[in-house]
């Protein structure tokens, strides 16, 4: 469900939602649809990859002593999509906390007001990994799952 909800509400919001509400932006700033989006986005992402990291750990702790009989490869692909989930937490960590937190508290540092264009652009960009990543982890499970 976890997985369900971060992918597609990655997919509605970054390849439906933005196309279509930007068409007629000239700019990004702090009020423009891409901002409150992904303002919504990444810490939406974040928690449900918080839930599918937990869920994983306790079911590599509860099913450890059936995974004997595993064929050839298993714990290979198994590091692979390690390697890519860790690389989307870190991704989805840096958006929710780092680039968001940049423009979110414009009244308090309102130098940051010209870097909101860079940094909505950054988020699109890194927002738009983390979906392709995400969608590679999902696609490593399930094939994981066939063994």
């Amino acid at each position: 469900m976890a997985a369900a909800i971060a992918i597609g509400a990655s997919i509605y919001s970054l390849l439906i939602y933005l196309p279509t509400a930007e068409k007629d932006q000239k700019g990004r700033d702090e009020n423009s649809p891409s901002y409150k989006i992904l303002d919504m986005l990444a810490p939406t992402v974040f928690a449900c990859l918080l839930i599918l990291v937990g869920s994983g750990v306790y079911f590599l702790l509860v099913n450890y002593t059936s995974q004997t009989g595993l064929k050839p490869g298993y714990y290979n692909l198994f590091g692979i999509k390690m390697l890519f989930a860790i690389a989307v937490f870190f991704l989805s960590m840096y958006l929710a906390f780092s680039l968001r937190v940049q423009i979110s508290d414009l009244d308090l540092n309102p130098k940051n007001k010209k870097l909101v264009p860079a940094t909505l652009k950054k988020m699109i960009s890194l927002s738009r990994m983390t979906l392709a990543l995400m969608t590679i982890t999902l696609f490593l499970g399930i094939w994981l799952a066939r063994f």
